[in-house]
């Protein structure tokens, strides 16, 4: 299982992925709130799999959304700010057509127009930094 600096249980271990030729990585479920998410945990915070949150508006504010289809079990989570929020697609939501205006990667907005199929809202989940402090380990 991997845990943070206070032994706090992040998760139990399901796989790993290697990053490079230097580095191998735990990939973790996370419960929270009744839902499954999938992330990957570095030595100082975490790495979701999920997409990057697409904007109708131009400057990365507004509805985020999260182009699908998500026919899974575990969810695939999106780390953005604030914080390293986790934000999953809403569940009950019907997939539609989104035409997006910029998208957020890894805390940077760049804007262009694109169309998002099977969009959802996104929504937030959890900010990490309010459950755990890193540096995270095995036990």
């Amino acid at each position: 299982m991997v845990v943070d600096s206070a032994g706090t249980v992040v998760g139990s271990i399901t796989g790993f992925t290697f990053d490079g030729s230097q580095r191998v990585l735990p990939q973790v479920v996370l419960q929270r709130d009744g839902r499954l998410v999938g992330l990957l945990v570095h030595p100082d915070g975490f790495e979701g799999g999920g997409p990057s949150l697409a904007y109708a508006s131009i400057n990365c504010t507004g509805q985020a959304w999260l182009g699908g289809p998500f026919a899974t079990l575990i969810l695939p989570g999106t780390i953005e700010g604030p914080g390293q929020t986790v934000y999953i697609p809403d569940p009950s939501a019907t997939p539609g057509l989104v035409t997006a205006q910029s998208l957020l990667q890894l805390g940077r907005c760049f804007t262009f127009q694109f169309a998002v199929s099977s969009a959802v809202p996104a929504i937030p989940l959890v900010d990490l930094n309010t459950l755990f402090t890193p540096p995270f380990s095995l036990k």
